[in-house]
């Protein structure tokens, strides 16, 4: 949750970010919230990324012959009043109508983030949309040393440079991509996919002053399953469009669901929509943006791993064996290893959020 500019401002001053051990109790006369174990925060953000790249291989398994954009609608109408039910339970905490229009730009950026993601592994490789997602560190913290919030220093940004340089490498070592392909087309759906992802890091961290974590997911959700309709709406009754999608799809299938599609999304719905975007939004309240998705090097390696197995095992479908592109993987971690080394050295060992709000 967001702390006043007093703390931010005064620790600044003194060289290093400093964040405060409580959340929206700050203010005098309200109860501080201890800072979990930092132990805890790691952990939820590498399992979120983690279970982020398993992702991009399930879904590209199960968008097979099945419309992209409905997947992607299916996933968030449901997964939205999920976790508004159990937000509601724990928290007992309705949107405060003046916070609509906040809800409006998390929704926004997580249906850009999703239907960008899904369309792009349609058209493209799943391991080359997980390796895209390391650049989401270099754009949350470009955002957020322009406005002010975060601090940049020489560790932070040569780790992170490190870590895009390894992805880009994964991506582009050996592509043959042409003007109008659908490999082009996928990656640039990569890049709006992740600049989504870091403007909701960004965007998400005020709101935290009012709501828990678990609110703030769910209700952006619901605003993100509605635009998702829409799109849906619009793609299905837009041939080109459609037939350029799901070039893949029989006839008269555009509101069919297959079987294949069935596991696909309970694992989007359950794990990846309810369990991932939690754990994000919990470790986004305690660390700086850039460490929420400085362990984002973790995607493509859980990607290229989970497809290698597969395609091992016979079960290859469309997945495409990774080549000497994987090597990217290298750069990734020890750019990894720059960005946390970075947080423990400046932060003394504390996950410690710069909490400032939006001016």
């Amino acid at each position: 949750k967001m702390a006043g500019d007093r703390n931010g401002h005064a620790d600044d001053d003194e060289g290093e970010t400093v964040l405060s051990s409580s959340t929206a109790g700050n203010e005098a006369g309200k109860p501080v919230e201890q800072h979990p174990p930092v132990w805890m925060v790691h952990a939820a953000l590498v399992l979120a990324q983690v279970i982020f790249g398993g992702g991009s291989v399930v879904g590209k398994l199960g968008i097979d012959k099945f419309n992209p954009i409905l997947f992607a609608f299916i996933r968030e109408g449901s997964a939205g009043p999920i976790l508004c039910i159990f937000a509601y339970l724990k928290d007992r905490v309705l949107p405060n109508p003046k916070h609509i229009w906040w809800f409006f730009w998390t929704g926004l950026f997580i249906f850009s983030n999703q239907l960008c993601f899904i369309v792009g592994i349609k058209l493209s490789n799943a391991v080359v949309g997980s390796a895209w997602q390391p650049s989401q560190a270099v754009m949350v913290t470009a955002i957020a040393i322009a406005i002010g919030r975060e601090k940049a220093t020489s560790f932070k940004i040569l780790g992170i440079l490190l870590a895009f340089g390894g992805a880009a490498f994964i991506v582009f070592y050996g592509a043959h991509m042409k003007a109008g392909s659908a490999e082009l087309a996928g990656n640039i759906l990569y890049f709006f996919n992740c600049l989504g992802t870091a403007l909701y890091v960004i965007c998400a961290k005020p709101i935290m002053k009012h709501y828990p974590s678990m609110s703030v997911t769910g209700w952006s959700y619901i605003m993100a399953s509605v635009m998702m309709a829409v799109a849906c709406l619009a793609a299905n009754n837009i041939s080109p469009v459609y037939n350029f999608i799901c070039d893949d799809c029989p006839p008269g299938s555009k509101w069919h669901v297959p079987m294949n599609a069935v596991y696909a999304l309970l694992y989007w719905i359950l794990l990846t929509s309810v369990g991932a975007y939690l754990l994000m939004t919990w470790g986004n309240k305690y660390a700086d943006a850039s460490l929420v998705l400085a362990y984002t090097p973790l995607q493509p390696a859980t990607s290229a791993i989970v497809s290698a197995i597969l395609i091992a095992a016979g079960f290859k479908g469309k997945l495409r064996e990774p080549g000497l592109n994987i090597l990217g993987v290298i750069g990734i971690f020890i750019g990894l290893a720059f960005v946390v080394y970075d947080n423990r050295k400046t932060q003394n060992v504390r996950i410690y959020s710069v909490l400032m709000m939006l001016a």
